[in-house]
């Protein structure tokens, strides 16, 4: 008698992907390169391209991904791109509008946390949330005598939730082992480098490329975390006999 083997691979049919993911996966990418490195090159027109423009072409490719992602993932991801994206409209305004960015994108990793618990527990494994905490412990701790009075609670609440979306990423990355999480995780360990970053050079000193830096790290992560709403439902498990 035979079996599936849990630990069969998988492969990708891009068939089942689909071309309207793809090609809001494709002008996300061409926005992103064009603001990091051809925006001296080729025109901008009224401010388009720009971060939030970006950022909204990965929620639309997460938005029109094919049936077989679970509603919760879906909807979590989408919402999730749609917080960072205004995030982003606030950190682009000439005025220090850093709070409500720091507030929406807040909001966007409780989004991407919910839908990374949606088809794996909670810190299951849970090496991932004890690297990860260390990490954000030390990074806190070195930024904490440059960070205002004002912002220390809110940095604080922003770091725990990045830092424990991003463990969560890597977790369910290595219980599932499958491309879907995999990008996932990437997208997420690519958020809290862009956002490390950024915050050393606010709030400790500049960083020489610190805005190529935070943008191509940030970019990455977003194209990860919408792939992985792209190709959640379009993994092919092989499976191989097991005779009993």
């Amino acid at each position: 008698m035979s079996k599936p083997d849990s630990c069969g691979s998988e492969g990708l049919n891009l068939h089942a992907v689909g071309w309207a993911p793809m090609l809001w996966l494709v002008l996300g990418v061409a926005s992103a390169i064009w603001l990091l490195g051809l925006r001296s090159w080729l025109p901008i027109w009224r401010g388009i391209p720009n971060t939030a423009v970006t950022t909204l072409c990965f929620l639309a490719a997460a938005a029109v991904a094919k049936a077989g992602v679970p509603a919760r993932y879906r909807w979590s991801m989408v919402v999730g791109l749609g917080f960072s994206a205004l995030g982003d409209a606030f950190l682009m305004q000439t005025h220090d509008y850093f709070l409500a960015g720091l507030g929406s994108f807040l909001v966007a990793h409780l989004c991407y946390l919910w839908a990374l618990t949606s088809d794996c527990p909670l810190a299951q494994p849970k090496l991932p949330f004890a690297v990860y905490g260390v990490a954000g412990v030390v990074l806190v701790f070195w930024l904490w005598p440059h960070v205002p009075r004002t912002l220390r609670l809110p940095v604080c609440l922003y770091a725990a939730t990045i830092m424990t979306m991003a463990a969560q990423a890597t977790s369910r990355a290595l219980s599932r082992r499958n491309l879907a999480a995999t990008l996932a995780a990437t997208g997420a360990l690519l958020f809290v480098v862009s956002d490390a970053a950024l915050a050393v050079r606010r709030f400790a000193h500049p960083l020489g490329w610190g805005n190529f830096i935070v943008l191509a790290t940030y970019f990455g992560a977003q194209t990860s975390l919408a792939s992985s709403g792209v190709f959640h439902g379009n993994l092919l498990s092989a499976t191989k006999p097991n005779v009993n």
